[in-house]
């Protein structure tokens, strides 16, 4: 690479990364503010559990506020749900003629009759359910009669349905909820076909309730969706205009799959309108409750609010007693649990935090993104250098499109298109520059472990280095409100696994020889898969091809928000281990794949081990810095969680690394006498004879085979 045009990049790098190390600093600031979670559970399944486990409504709420619960849900109420708790009556027509005589109705053209409580008796509910009675069914379906000492509705519909109608959140059991000093969470569902007079019918009533900390709605849609095109925006403006007048945010309950939520229509939309005023939920399916134990679940909480920013955990409840407590014991436990787990952590447990409409400065964002691109202009070079033309000539081109997008575009495609860059750009010049540096090393003979094990560890430091650039770039340059919330979202993760083991590949054949062969010129890249699409194919070979397609596809299967490859049982609880000990659970690509790989990429190259193995363990050595950097495209994620993981897998992956070398110097010296290496390179031998040295046998050059499979990429290029 031209000298002038390297220390340029090199400058601008630097200056970009300044730059994203101050949006950084901000965005960890932001994320600080927002450690208070919401702990909530549904009101009314309480309250019959509780009964029935023998306690009064009083005992019961004292127990939740013991184990750290700090809100209720409460839901529209059913016709069904006040005849069972025995709020109210509903009788037939043909009921009220036969055994009811005494509520004297005479108007017979209803189906059903609503009866209060007899008037000088308290009835919290009649006048609201008659209210959301006219609001949902129409004033023609509803009648208020007055027949004596009774209250009488007359309803006209048909059963079941007529019992299962949403009708409205019923103020006296929020009061309930609030005088006992909970929060509130409101959930209603939507109006058929809604108006502006249903929505303010609504927020009429969220007005008689005190201490609402948030709304969720219920159903398949927000409240004021409709799906007339023309009708939409208004109403969900007028939801919005009421939401934010009344200091209420959103809260959305979290994907299965981790990503975003679970849809609604218009959710994005009154997103965007409540000003992003938005709290994540983690809600777990009650199916999947009941296959893990109290434990479990309670860690899963834990984790959700730590590393993918839920404010609201809403616990479902357990069907059946666990451990010889109760019902009531078993659910509020594993509550306790979690309570206890993050206020050791220093959470605060009350109303849920709320983040700021943050975006990061629009100048230090076009720097930044200005670095990054002069960054990929440098990677460039590491796979193809150009002149220093060429390379000013890429540079302000990158320069130009980085100011454009980071101040002129909106959206978030820019960005996405950036951090897949850099995702790729950092891990493949962080194994490139280490083998650029050993490459001119000149080793003429085999080097000792001690070797191995310094300069390893030196060349991850700097490995590590690098990759924590990119990651800084990225987590400054997506760190803004959309992502932090999952609005948008880092696209490409699958795509930034595996593009960077391709590259350092391609580097990887540009500067040592496989099989006998380098590839400097794309003439050179034909010869190169000519010859080795004639390679014969033995049943040795396959094996080895099988357990690498294998690890490659649990690699990318296991990469992303889908549902992949399972989780075996052992590395749950090994996940469970680490995450209780530390601070931020290591990815298991990084400390138990890529950085030992690293040590055993040096020991390959200064032990003389097979040039095709010192290759693989090259590739292997780029999973783990790739990782690193991957692991900042999690915005949800807080910025120092994301940085101080990094640490831990290169630390933990240090350390394993170190030990593996050291174990592999023990057992050469105790069991092969210090000549380890031979027996293992005749076991690779053997499989490999039918490639560059079985060719080279079959002429009976079996000393030179031997020489090209053994030796290091130097001595084979000699």
């Amino acid at each position: 690479m031209n000298k002038r045009s390297m220390l340029a990049m090199i400058l601008a790098v630097f200056i970009g990364l300044v730059c994203a190390l101050g949006m950084c600093v901000q965005r960890n600031a932001i994320e600080n503010e927002s450690t208070t979670v919401e702990q909530a559970m549904d009101y009314d399944a309480i309250v019959v559990m509780a009964r029935n486990d023998g306690y009064d409504l009083d005992t019961a709420l004292q127990m939740c506020r013991d184990a750290g619960v700090t809100s209720f849900t409460i839901y529209d109420t059913t016709l069904n749900k006040l005849t069972q708790r025995g709020e109210l009556s509903l009788v037939t027509k043909l009921g009220a003629d036969l055994y009811y005589p005494q509520f004297g109705i005479t108007d017979k053209s209803y189906d059903y009759y609503l009866i209060g409580k007899p008037q000088g008796q308290t009835d919290l509910y009649f006048d609201e359910v008659v209210s959301d009675l006219k609001t949902r069914l129409g004033d023609d379906k509803v009648k208020i009669m007055s027949h004596g000492p009774y209250r009488i509705v007359g309803i006209q519909g048909v059963m079941p349905g007529l019992g299962d109608v949403n009708l409205g959140i019923l103020s006296a059991d929020a009061k309930t909820i609030s005088d006992h000093r909970f929060h509130v969470i409101l959930r209603p569902t939507n109006y058929s076909n809604p108006t502006k007079e249903q929505v303010a019918h609504f927020f009429d009533r969220v007005d008689q309730i005190k201490n609402v900390s948030g709304i969720m709605f219920v159903g398949k849609e927000v409240l004021g969706y409709t799906p007339v095109n023309a009708e939409r925006k208004t109403m969900l403006d007028y939801t919005a205009d009421n939401l934010n007048d009344r200091d209420i945010p959103f809260y959305m309950i979290e994907s299965v799959n981790q990503l975003q939520y679970n849809q609604q229509d218009g959710m994005y939309d009154l997103a965007g309108l409540v000003h992003y005023r938005t709290a994540r939920v983690y809600a777990m399916a009650k199916e999947e409750l009941e296959k893990i134990t109290p434990e479990e679940a309670a860690m899963r909480f834990y984790i959700s609010d730590l590393e993918r920013n839920a404010r609201v955990n809403l616990y479902p409840l357990y069907k059946k007693p666990l451990h010889g407590m109760n019902l009531t014991q078993t659910n509020l436990s594993y509550v306790k649990m979690v309570s206890q787990k993050l206020t050791d952590r220093g959470y605060t447990l009350g109303r849920a935090s709320i983040m700021p409409a943050y975006y990061p400065n629009r100048l230090l964002l076009a720097i930044t993104a200005a670095a990054a691109a002069c960054g990929f202009v440098f990677v460039l070079n590491l796979l193809l250098p150009l002149t220093d033309r060429k390379n000013y000539i890429l540079m302000g081109l990158g320069i130009v499109c980085a100011v454009i997008g980071a101040i002129v575009a909106k959206g978030a495609l820019f960005l996405q298109v950036w951090a897949i860059g850099c995702a790729t750009a950092a891990p493949t010049a962080a194994i490139l520059l280490a083998l650029d540096h050993w490459k001119k090393m000149k080793i003429t003979k085999k080097l000792g472990y001690g070797r191995v094990v310094r300069d390893g560890t030196i060349g991850l430091f700097f490995a590590v280095a690098v990759a924590m650039i990119g990651g800084l770039y990225i987590a400054a340059m997506l760190g803004n409100i959309r992502f932090f919330m999952e609005f948008d979202f880092y696209r490409g993760v699958k795509l930034t696994f595996i593009l960077p083991l391709i590259l350092v590949a391609i580097g990887y054949l540009r500067r040592f020889p496989l099989m006998g062969q380098t590839i400097a010129s794309p003439e050179d890249l034909k010869v190169f898969v000519k010859d080795f699409l004639n390679i014969p194919i033995k049943m040795g070979t396959i094996l080895i091809l099988a357990v690498l397609a294998l690890a490659g596809v649990i690699f990318v299967g296991r990469s992303g928000h889908t549902a992949g490859v399972p989780v075996p049982g052992v590395e749950v609880a090994m996940r469970r281990f680490l995450e209780n000990v530390l601070y931020a659970r290591p990815r298991e690509k990084e400390f138990l794949i890529g950085h030992p790989a690293f040590y055993l990429m040096v020991a390959a190259l200064y032990r003389k081990w097979p040039q095709l193995l010192h290759f693989f363990l090259v590739i292997a050595a780029a999973i783990g810095v790739g990782s690193m950097v991957e692991t900042f495209a999690h915005i949800r994620t807080p910025f120092l969680m994301s940085f101080i993981r990094g640490i831990n897998g290169w630390v933990t992956g240090m350390v394993i690394g170190i030990g593996l070398i050291i174990a592999i110097a023990i057992v050469s010296y105790f069991v092969y006498g210090c000549q380890m290496e031979p027996v293992i390179l005749c076991i690779l031998y053997s499989f490999m004879s039918t490639t560059v040295g079985d060719r080279l046998m079959k002429s009976g050059r079996e000393a030179i085979c031997f020489e090209i499979i053994t030796n290091s990429p130097q001595e084979v290029s000699r």
